[in-house]
């Protein structure tokens, strides 16, 4: 959560932020410093809610009513960096020497022209942690402003044998500095080096060295280093056509192009959840030099959402500003199809699938045979229910797979395989072969054979090979509620319902709130004669808000079976 964010990076990089323990508004006035306190906790739960915008007009409110307490001032203008907020720069100048306060005092100075005074502000940050590896870039790109790309390098060219993770990023801004002084015989050396140093690409680095190997008129080296980015980063991709159609571009145009690309590479080099408050303030700084940087959109959109945190949870907040973030890439960018993608998930997640379709349809009328793009909408249609307007978008991913598919392709036919049979006019007749075809292409898969094994016992069909597979479902998934309780109802189908009722009070316990299998084990009771347990049983799932057909369900056993009061 952004107040757990908040907190780390408290803690982490105390450097950042020197008066981060903000000292508590006093509670007992009325008036004055007193009337603080409201808007204070205020803000501080609007920060647990993942709320940024409440949480700094919140603050706001807060140091205007207690206009001369430093420490609150502080907090509201982290808040107000990490958000993006312009607030940051309002209260900027007042911060004093808060590392992120000097930075963008310095970035507002080259927007302005005034490079001199960049150069001042920057060479003020503290000498230590990441503020201190981050200032010779900061530096260097404002002494180039000045028109000095001789010092500019000279700031550079030391750290860059330096064994140090950062050497490389020194090294990289190097050759752009060379290559925007049309100094080409450096600039060639320094490129050079970058590519022998650098590993696998990532976005950003393949499109710096890949536009100077295409201005240099080596453009078959070009593409084969896009190539190697999009197939080391699947996710672009979609974008690789376009970035070599735009491959003789340059990546940096100016000094504050310079200072933006900064901040974006120091961003993408962090990767630790506690690092994400300063990610997401230097990717607020690099887009406020910049606007247009893509890359650095998709990147806060990432941040943002936590998608590369397994357990990330963002609000609906974060996942609007997430949106929010991306809306702005023009069609015309090479990224745009990458961040369209994103969209229309966010969007789909924000409750919105309508949108997400039709935005997901207007990339493929661009590229009608993009199996990504097929199964994409027909992944938000089948989420909101929509099984039957599903189908032919799965039925044309489905026909460019080559001959014999791929093992990938198992979730094609198991997405398609579910809204045939829960789709209108339901007909496992015809569902059956889809999922079969995904269990041959993923033996092994255990949804596919928990959806497999559980709708044979529905059906009454096959029990034996159904309660043998749904055990290699369990083995392999022993942690998956809903397989256990698929397993538990295939044992009350072929009359064992001990094991049945033992199976499904552990599905119950690992899924609480889940209607169905609250309603199986209501079943097992039943039928082991445990009345008063099953009409207990069959109240909760009733109160658990069911679908419609098993509400029904429910009502009728109740309705019937209840014990008399």
């Amino acid at each position: 959560m952004m107040h757990k964010i908040l907190r780390r990076f408290c803690v982490t990089t105390p450097i950042m932020m020197t008066a981060c323990a903000a000292a508590l508004p006093g509670s007992a006035d009325t008036s004055g410093p007193g009337a603080a306190y409201g808007p204070f906790l205020a803000a501080r739960y609007a920060d647990t809610q993942q709320d940024p915008a409440a949480a700094i007009r919140y603050y706001d409110q807060a140091l205007a009513a207690d206009p001369q307490n430093r420490a609150l001032l502080n907090e509201d203008f982290i808040a107000a960096v990490v958000a993006g907020n312009p607030q940051a720069a309002k209260l900027a100048p007042d911060v004093g020497d808060n590392a992120l306060a000097i930075m963008l005092l310095g970035n507002q100075a080259a927007q302005n022209g005034d490079f001199a005074q960049a150069v001042k502000q920057f060479q003020s940050l503290p000498h230590d942690q990441l503020s201190g590896l981050l200032a010779p870039l900061l530096i260097a790109w404002s002494q180039f402003g000045q028109g000095d790309a001789q010092a500019a390098l000279a700031t550079l060219m030391p750290l860059t044998s330096v064994s140090s993770p950062f050497s490389g990023i020194y090294l990289l801004n190097a050759a752009l500095i060379a290559d925007q002084s049309h100094d080409m015989k450096d600039a060639s050396t320094l490129y050079g080096e970058v590519g022998n140093g650098a590993g696998a690409p990532n976005l950003r680095l393949a499109q710096v060295i890949a536009s100077w190997q295409a201005r240099q008129g080596n453009l078959d080296a070009a593409k084969a280093e896009l190539n190697q980015m999009a197939q080391t980063h699947p996710a672009l991709a979609s974008a690789l056509p376009a970035l070599i159609s735009q491959v003789k571009q340059p990546v940096i145009n100016s000094p504050i192009d310079g200072l933006a690309e900064a901040y974006l590479t120091i961003a993408g080099s962090l990767n630790q959840p506690s690092q994400a408050a300063l990610r997401l303030s230097f990717l607020h700084f690099a887009l406020g030099l910049r606007p247009d940087i893509a890359a650095a959109r998709l990147l806060l959109a990432n941040v943002l959402t936590g998608s590369d945190q397994p357990n990330a949870d963002p609000s609906a907040k974060l996942r609007q500003q997430a949106l929010e973030a991306l809306q702005p890439i023009p069609t015309t960018d090479p990224l745009y199809t990458t961040a369209a993608l994103q969209e229309a998930a966010l969007l789909a997640s924000l409750n919105q699938p309508a949108a997400a379709v039709d935005l997901m349809n207007k990339l493929l009328a661009n590229d009608p045979h993009n199996i990504e793009l097929l199964s994409g909408i027909g992944d938000i249609l089948r989420a909101n229910n929509q099984f039957s307007e599903a189908i032919p978008y799965y039925t044309r991913a489905i026909d460019e797979l080559p001959n014999p598919p791929p093992a990938g392709a198992w979730t094609l036919y198991y997405d398609r395989g579910i809204c045939i049979d829960q789709g209108s006019g339901s007909d496992w007749a015809k569902a059956e072969p889809d999922l079969q075809e995904a269990r041959k292409l993923a033996p092994n898969q255990p949804f596919v054979l928990n959806y497999i094994g559980f709708t044979w016992a529905l059906h009454g069909e096959h029990l034996t090979q159904a309660r043998d597979m749904l055990t290699q479902a369990v083995s392999m998934a022993p942690k998956e509620g809903a397989i256990i309780d698929s397993l538990g109802y295939v044992n009350l189908k072929t009359g064992d319902t001990k094991a049945a009722i033992k199976l499904l009070i552990q599905a119950t316990e690992m899924e609480p709130d889940d209607a169905e299998i609250n309603a199986h084990l209501g079943d097992a009771f039943y039928a082991d004669g445990q009345k008063l347990q099953a009409d207990y049983q069959w109240q909760r799932a009733l109160a658990l808000k069911p679908d419609a057909k098993l509400q029904a369900d429910l009502e009728a056993k109740l309705k019937q079976f209840s014990p008399p009061t």
